[in-house]
């Protein structure tokens, strides 16, 4: 049952919690107009919270149950959760709670209000319509989730009794609607984590249709939404590019930034529009515009002469461009479904870019798990494609909804054969590149080592990755470079003695998985005052910098490493001295190699570590073990560079070993150790070795980097995962062997985001079903 919307038309003080919301600060501005006293707060003060104050809003940082004061009612945005001690304050103190589609459904409904409702296009065609209203001579008020320059905000008070509003449906407030016109842009199954299925969600616009006074205007192209409006008692008006649709456009082209199309009204020609925005769904959007103000009784010829000058400009975040540069084009969209992914990337291609680079961040655990397959035809016109882990939006982890799922989903649809080749039933599908991406930061600091002239990026989602375009401009803002190269510092490397410098060095033979990307500056060095160099030059420049060792233990990101991957050259630093029962080795010396010599000097202590893989230096900085053992009682001290590239002595206390780490290291490179060990003949220590072979995993000629997880203390890290139904799970070319339950081993068509993705869904499995937090051990993957 729709409520009476005058319960809003008495000011009294109302509070509203997360009122710096796109969505809710509309919602305040207007009431604030209407008279109300409105305060509200939030634990972000977004850039809306200047603009509610200006129009009379009390705006407070952070939740308090002192900011309810005098309330007489409190309104509450969907992400503050039942237990928040504001809203718990609010609830003992008997106040009455609304959510804010509820006080908008009331607004809207006692006015001459036009809901524009539908799974997308909706803030766009909302601002079309109130622009198009203004353009007609008419003072629309109106609330939107989205702005323009025109509009000047969310929302806007005309003084009369139209009011245009972005009907939501998420919550399934829709249905409480009642306005004089409703235009509907089209359904999708979206919002699973509130409607049961696709027969609800199209329930709720059933209910708006039918609770129309006045008019339905749908877009007939979409065919949940042409039956929904079939049922309204008003009349309606079918509009789109359908031949049967009453208004319609036809010859719809783009062309450098503009859509132009040939309207149609009821058969007849009316002439053909060129609209100052790009993309033929915009084209629709102003269709769905032009036939909310017909059903409103303006004439065609006015509408349709008004209608270019009211749809010149996008509201924010769609298809909004942040960064114009060196012909290089970076646009962000609010884009966050896969038919909206869809539209925006085919407006990017109509630019013809020479290279269309798209990073995603995926909008809910819930929309990533039911849409899942969906979302890779989506990016069909994309030739990279980054994704960034899923914008949680208040939800928990769902199991089948992380990043990972959806990179399992792509790398599925790229095995598939290619829609449309003739004859070709095995041929594989060309998709996009792929790659994983930790941060926001690190997907920005590989597309600015990698961008060229031509190319456009698309920075896609609905959630806190529009932070990216605060990176670009403020590198903007320092002249950022195509490549960006701190003054001197790649000369001055490569004119290091004794250093082997390959700039943008691929990466995928350092490491057992033999996958990767590339590292800055690939560096491997000969001797230590070599090495010395490189470290005091990255201090000087502020490079980052990250020890390689053998690649046993290591994953590198496909996105690359921003600053200089450093490994002993080979052959170089392998230098051992037998002191009696001390041996002092170099840490360049691989570990099965200082076993063998160990063995020939009948020297023992190391047997536990016979067939673990890597350098000594890895060992050390890993304090390897197995079999009970680890080489970390075994040292009596490490000479090591620290970052400053100055000489440094550490003894067994300053090490501070622990399981498979060592603390003393963490920023410094080992480049020798003196290990304690004791006197046994070579053929004893053959066979304490042959023991702990026979006990190995059988990894010999896989391409693994050993256990990708430590040990938690009160269980195997395997047993945790074997129990979790690890074994086997595979994506791309990255597989959980069947041996061990916390191995991953690649085959050649595997890439890095492929063992990333693997690591995400072990970790999460262990996560659900054993209540296990895993820490990775291999390094580099930063879980």
């Amino acid at each position: 049952m729709k409520q009476d919307a005058g319960q809003w038309g008495e000011p009294g003080h109302v509070h509203m919690l997360g009122v710096c919301g796109v969505g809710m600060a509309g919602v305040a501005y207007l009431l604030a107009r209407r008279g109300w006293a409105v305060s509200g707060c939030d634990t972000h003060l977004s850039a809306w919270a200047g603009w509610l104050r200006a129009g009379g809003v009390r705006v407070d940082c952070g939740h308090d149950p002192s900011h309810l004061a005098d309330a007489d009612r409190v309104i509450v945005t969907p992400a503050i959760p039942a237990s928040d001690p504001e809203l718990c304050a609010a609830r003992e103190r008997g106040l009455p709670v609304f959510r804010r589609g509820d006080v908008l459904a009331d607004l809207v409904s006692g006015a001459r209000g036009v809901a524009v409702c539908g799974a997308h296009g909706k803030t766009t065609t909302s601002c079309f319509t109130a622009r198009l209203l203004q353009e007609l001579g008419a003072a629309p008020g109106w609330c939107i989730g989205g702005a323009t320059a025109r509009l000047g905000g969310v929302a806007g008070w005309g003084g009369g009794d139209l009011l245009v509003a972005e009907a939501d449906e998420s919550d399934g407030t829709l249905a409480r609607y009642a306005p004089a016109v409703t235009i509907l842009t089209n359904i999708d199954l979206d919002h699973l984590e509130h409607f049961d299925g696709e027969a609800a969600l199209t329930a709720c616009f059933v209910s708006v249709v039918a609770g129309t006074r006045e008019g339905v205007a749908v877009c007939c192209d979409n065919v949940r939404a042409d039956r929904a409006a079939a049922s309204a008692a008003v009349p309606v008006l079918r509009y789109g590019v359908a031949a049967d649709a009453a208004l319609r456009a036809t010859e719809v082209r783009v062309e450098a930034g503009r859509v132009s199309f040939d309207v149609w009204w009821r058969g007849v020609p009316q002439g053909r529009l060129e609209l100052g925005v790009a993309g033929r769904h915009n084209a629709v959007n102003a269709l769905g515009a032009a036939a909310g103000a017909l059903l409103l009784g303006y004439e065609p010829e006015a509408v349709f002469a008004a209608l270019p000058r009211a749809c010149d400009e996008l509201p924010g975040r769609r298809y909004e461009c942040v960064a114009d540069v060196q012909g290089i084009r970076i646009v962000t969209d609010y884009a966050h479904h896969p038919a909206e992914l869809k539209a925006a990337l085919a407006m990017a291609r109509d630019e013809r870019p020479a290279r269309l680079v798209v990073v995603f961040q995926p909008h809910r655990y819930t929309r990533t798990r039911a849409l899942g397959p969906e979302f890779p035809p989506a990016f069909a016109e994309a030739d990279e494609v980054i994704l960034l882990p899923v914008y949680a939006a208040s939800e928990a982890p769902l199991e089948g909804g992380g990043i990972e799922d959806l990179y399992a989903w792509f790398r599925q649809a790229a095995c598939r054969p290619a829609a449309g080749v003739a004859g070709d039933g095995d041929a594989p599908r060309i998709g996009p590149r792929l790659k994983l991406a930790h941060t926001q930061e690190e997907a920005w600091a590989y597309l600015r080592q990698t961008l060229a002239a031509g190319d456009v990026v698309v920075i896609a989602g609905a959630g806190d990755v529009i932070g990216m375009a605060d990176l670009i401009r403020e590198d903007l803002t320092r002249g950022w470079p195509v490549r960006r190269d701190p003054e001197g510092f790649e000369a001055a490397l490569l004119a290091l003695p004794g250093v082997e410098t390959v700039p943008f060095g691929a990466l995928a033979r350092w490491s057992f998985y033999q996958v990767g990307g590339w590292a800055r500056w690939r560096v491997e060095v000969t001797d230590e005052p070599g090495l010395a160099a490189v470290l005091r030059l990255c201090g000087a420049h502020g490079v980052r910098w990250r020890f390689a060792g053998a690649g046993a233990n290591a994953w590198f990101s496909d996105l690359g490493e921003s600053g200089c991957v450093i490994r002993f050259a080979p052959g170089a630093f392998r230098d051992i001295d037998v002191r009696g029962d001390t041996v002092v080795a170099q840490c360049g010396w691989m570990g099965p190699a200082l076993l063998d010599g160990l063995e020939r000097e009948g020297l023992s202590g190391l047997e536990c570590l016979d067939s673990v893989p890597g350098t000594l230096g890895g060992w050390l900085a890993m304090n390897a073990g197995a079999h009970g053992g680890d080489i970390g009682s075994r040292v009596a001290w490490i000479r090591c560079l620290n970052p400053d590239g100055e000489i440094a002595i550490l003894n067994p206390v300053d090490c501070g070993f622990s399981y498979r780490c060592c603390a003393g290291l963490r920023e410094c490179v080992a480049l020798a150790c003196g290990l304690r060990l004791e006197r046994a003949t070579p053929e004893r220590v053959a066979a304490l070795r042959q023991a702990v072979r026979a006990k190995r995993m059988p990894v010999s000629g896989l391409r693994c980097a050993g256990s990708v997880f430590r040990n938690p203390a009160e269980v195997a890290a395997g047993r945790v995962l074997d129990a979790a139904g690890c074994k086997g799970l595979q994506i791309g070319g990255a597989r959980v062997t069947d041996f061990h339950a916390n191995v991953v081993a690649t085959d050649e068509s595997a890439t890095a985001s492929d063992v990333l993705a693997v690591a995400l869904q072990m970790r999460g499995r262990a996560a659900r079903h054993g209540g296990v937090q895993l820490t990775a051990e291999v390094s580099g993957l930063f879980l």
